[in-house]
């Protein structure tokens, strides 16, 4: 198929057109992406140099009155080591037989192939 000048001309034009277009998106996607990258930093030192400063007061103030009153109360007796292994050991334990009940009581209908299919 011929095109006449005047339609390839413009063809060329529209092609350049959309070049030039391509272009201008993708600085302005890379000034937005800088941007953002300076955003993020900004929020990032406005947080730790004074959102979490005051955060940090606010609860200290409210917490040290509470963590006060417990550490004078008196304290359990945490569980040892060999406790801890021991009840991790009853844990798995209690999920393997749960395992292998499941496994025993769950239907197999799609294991089971008929004697009267032939190949």
């Amino acid at each position: 198929m011929e095109l006449s000048r005047r339609r390839e001309r413009e063809l060329a034009r529209l092609g350049e057109e959309a070049t030039t277009l391509w272009h201008r998106q993708r600085d302005v996607l890379s000034r937005a992406g800088d941007l953002l990258r300076d955003a993020g930093r900004q929020a990032g030192d406005i947080g730790r140099d004074d959102l979490y400063p005051k955060a940090r007061r606010q609860v200290e103030s409210h917490l040290d009155p509470v963590l006060t009153r417990l550490g004078k109360a008196p304290q359990k007796e945490s569980v040892g080591f060999g406790a801890s292994v021991l009840m991790a050991i009853g844990a798995a334990a209690v999920a393997i037989i749960g395992y292998a009940i499941w496994s025993t009581l769950r239907s197999d209908d799609d294991l089971w192939v008929d004697a009267d299919d032939e190949f």
